[in-house]
């Protein structure tokens, strides 16, 4: 890690993720991985990793001015996984979507997740 960055490397944050989901080598993960569409992380497992991520990387996405739907830039009724049929909610805000038929589910990336982990760095800092 550079002095002057906060926080792991795109590189750290993308072996914890192959690490975690157990991801194989010859797979490729870029910035533009989307963990439901290429990795197959939606429901509780994305809550799961996000748990994880926070843990392994020492930072608290649900944190003061800095919560889950500012440090995602969540609009209204938009989430980052698929529910697996229930509802479930993962701090203030939730991050995945319910039986409400007017959300939309975004298109989640490891590279946005990489994003709120330095956004989280800095902000413990």
């Amino acid at each position: 890690m550079d002095s002057k960055d906060v926080g792991p490397t795109f590189n750290a944050v993308a072996a914890f993720v192959r690490d975690w989901a157990r991801v194989p080598a010859e797979k490729q993960i870029t910035p533009a991985t989307q963990f439901e569409r290429d990795l197959g992380i939606t429901g509780d497992d994305g809550v799961e990793l996000l748990e994880a991520a926070q843990k392994r990387f020492k930072v608290n996405f649900t944190n003061g001015d800095n919560g889950i739907r500012t440090i995602f830039k969540l609009g209204p009724n938009e989430y980052l996984f698929n529910s697996e049929g229930f509802p479930a909610w993962f701090g203030k805000g939730g991050l995945f979507s319910t039986s409400d038929t007017n959300y939309t589910v975004r298109a989640f990336t490891i590279g946005e997740l990489y994003v709120a982990i330095q956004q989280a760095s800095r902000s413990a800092t």
